[in-house]
C-alpha cells in the first residue's frame, strides 16, 4: 500500500515531540529509509541541533556492534522495534554501563512486552527513561506512554498511552458508538495525523478512512 502522508502530520509529530521528549546531542538512526520512524528520528534530532548517527544495514544485525556502538558514540537516544529492544536488553541488562550514555530509549512498531532483562536493564541505567509510541503508518506516531522510574512494577503488556496533542483516539463500536471501559472496541483516529488516503486505491482509502461523526469541521475523518 501507498500511503499519501502530508506534511502536517510530520510537522505536528515533530512539534509534539521537541516540547515533550527530551533533546540529545547523539540519536541512532536505526529506522530503515522507508520506514516512517527513520522521519521522526532525523528531523527531531536536527530541529534541536542534535547529532544524527547512521548505522549500516550489517551492524543493525549485530547487536553485540550495536551495543558497541552506542557506547563508542556516546549516544544518548535510540528508537528500537521491540524484538532489537529485547534482544539489547538481554544482551546487556548483566553489563549494563556499556549502555550507560542512553538517556531514551522508545520502543515502537508492534505491542512493548516487559521482559526481566529489560527490568534489569533499566534499573541500573539511572536517568534513562522508556517511551512506548503507537501509529500506523496512515498517522505516523498518535499515542505515547512514558514509563516511571520504579521498573520493578511495570506491567509485561504496558499500554499504548495517551494521544499527542492534536490528535484524538475513539474506542468505537460497530455503529461508531464510544465503548466503555473495559469493553472490547475498535480503535479510530483523527485529528492532524491522518494520511490523505492510499495511493490509486480509492475503495480502500473510503473503507479505511471514514467520516468523523463527533466533529464539526467538515471533511473531518477518522482511520479506523
Amino acid at each position: 500500500k501507498g500511503v499519501c502522508m502530508p506534511h502536517r502530520a510530520l510537522v505536528n509529530l515533530i512539534e509534539w515531540d521537541r516540547a515533550y521528549m527530551p533533546a540529545a546531542t547523539g540519536t541512532l538512526q536505526f529506522a530503515s529509509l522507508s520506514f516512517d520512524v527513520s522521519f521522526q528520528e532525523m528531523f527531531s534530532t536536527w530541529s534541536t541541533g542534535g547529532t544524527l548517527f547512521i548505522v549500516s544495514d550489517e551492524l543493525r544485525m549485530d547487536i553485540e556492534g550495536l551495543a558497541h556502538f552506542i557506547s563508542e558514540q556516546r549516544i544518548e537516544r535510540v528508537t528500537l522495534p521491540v524484538v532489537v529492544f529485547q534482544q539489547l536488553a538481554e544482551r546487556c541488562s548483566a553489563r549494563p554501563q556499556s549502555l550507560s550514555s542512553l538517556r531514551t530509549v522508545i520502543s515502537a512498531g508492534e505491542q512493548l512486552r516487559i521482559t526481566p532483562p529489560a527490568v534489569q536493564l533499566f534499573k541500573a541505567l539511572r536517568g534513562c527513561r522508556l517511551h512506548n509510541h503507537y501509529g500506523p503508518s496512515e498517522t505516523h506516531v498518535v499515542t505515547t506512554l512514558l514509563t516511571d522510574d520504579a521498573p520493578d512494577t511495570w506491567p509485561a503488556q504496558p499500554s499504548i498511552g495517551r494521544p499527542i496533542f492534536n490528535t484524538q483516539i475513539y474506542v468505537l463500536d460497530g455503529h461508531l458508538q464510544p465503548v466503555p471501559v473495559g469493553v472490547i472496541g475498535e480503535v479510530y483516529i483523527g485529528g492532524d495525523m491522518l494520511a490523505r488516503g492510499y495511493l490509486d486505491r480509492p475503495a480502500l482509502t473510503a473503507e479505511k478512512f471514514v467520516p468523523d461523526p463527533f466533529h464539526t469541521r467538515a471533511g473531518s475523518r477518522f482511520y479506523r
